[in-house]
């Protein structure tokens, strides 16, 4: 792997040191209480390079729930008033486990990416998409390599939940880092094998089969799988999208994603769209949020004149 790639890790400790040892706090980027998330700038040490660092709690499983009840942990007390208590416990392993994931070597777009900014709404004309965001894709596109590894089976392969490795109507369906392990926060991303399909603006008529192939084929493969049912999967596309190569996010609908809500576009839509309007998405307006200090403001900035 060269190092330019970008290396998306689940850490976790090699020969008893944590991967984290050679990194140094530098800043907060972004952080989220309500789903227990903190995102900060981390330098490392040995090679002067800037680290992407995210820190989320996982959720409580019902079986972690039922082992802490019959696991005899240290505890302190906070408040006791009448029938009221608030103390904490301190569980041993694995249930005091932290997730965490590491982006490095990490540019500069993606310390913006995951940094907290002002959002605005834009409306995004086809002529816009064209001239401007177009653009700024060819400008500020990140590396594609942790894709590329997962195509061609380089890396990741034993998280694959489900492949149809037709070149045209094909996927990859693997669980995102974010997922936890727990079904009911089940998130997965359906990443076609086709190259040239940059996002929801790159689609048209021709590109049914493989929408209604990912939708049909990773529905069965929660309900095999998970036991998830179909009408429990939330499937969706975003616009804009984080990296541009045309995937598909399938998640539990019980999950709550960290992620903008408004940039999710159900694939369901997406399919009725084209089904009517061949060319929907190559002549539409589509609203979409960009972030206030990101490269793409810059290029849309007249329109808050």
């Amino acid at each position: 792997m060269s190092e330019s790639e970008i290396k998306k890790v689940k850490l976790e400790t090699a020969e008893g040191k944590s991967l984290l040892n050679s990194f140094e706090f530098v800043r907060v980027l972004n952080e989220n209480n309500l789903s227990k998330l903190v995102i900060i700038l981390a330098l490392n040490k040995l090679e002067n390079k800037n680290g992407v660092v995210i820190f989320e709690k996982p959720h409580f499983g019902q079986n972690d729930i039922k082992s802490m009840l019959e696991t005899n942990s240290p505890f302190e007390m906070d408040i006791q008033n009448d029938i009221y208590n608030k103390f904490k416990i301190f569980p041993p392993n694995p249930y005091n486990s932290i997730q965490v994931q590491l982006i490095y070597p990490a540019t500069e777009q993606h310390i913006q990416k995951y940094s907290m900014q002002q959002m605005l709404f834009v409306s995004e004309t086809a002529e816009d998409y064209a001239n401007l965001t177009l653009k700024f894709i060819d400008q500020t596109q990140l590396n594609l390599n942790w894709v590329y590894n997962i195509l061609e089976h380089k890396k990741e392969s034993e998280r694959i939940i489900y492949e149809d490795a037709d070149p045209v109507n094909g996927f990859i369906l693997l669980p995102d880092m974010k997922w936890d392990g727990q079904v009911e926060n089940l998130y997965a991303l359906a990443i076609v094998h086709q190259k040239n399909i940059l996002s929801l603006r790159s689609l048209n008529a021709q590109h049914l089969p493989l929408l209604e192939n990912i939708r049909d084929k990773c529905y069965t493969a929660f309900k095999e799988k998970f036991g998830i049912r179909r009408e429990q999967v939330r499937a969706y596309v975003h616009y804009q999208p984080s990296f541009y190569h045309f995937h598909v996010h399938l998640s539990h609908i019980k999950y709550q994603s960290p992620a903008m809500p408004d940039r999710n576009i159900p694939l369901s839509q997406v399919i009725n769209n084209l089904t009517f309007y061949p060319d929907y998405y190559q002549k539409s307006t589509l609203e979409m949020v960009i972030k206030k200090d990101d490269k793409l403001y810059d290029l849309y900035k007249h329109k808050f004149d």
